[in-house]
């Protein structure tokens, strides 16, 4: 399963569900690192997460991909 091939731990929790740029940036540079990235992003919008930081998207961000 691709949850277990994820570069992101649960001590980081703050950075992927925080609204400070800084923490959000730093959990988009996790998330370009990490090869499970595309299915973190998939899994997030099928199961329409509505928080936090995603396959390296913000849920802003990801509501902006489903409306193009």
């Amino acid at each position: 399963m691709w949850i277990e091939n994820v570069v992101c731990t649960p001590d980081q929790t703050e950075l992927f569900f925080s609204e400070l740029k800084s923490k959000v940036a730093k959990a988009k540079a996790i998330c370009a690192t990490c090869p499970v990235a595309q299915e973190c992003l998939e899994f997030a919008q099928s199961t329409e997460i509505e928080y936090g930081t995603f396959g390296g998207y913000t849920a802003d961000e990801r509501k902006q991909l489903v409306s193009n």
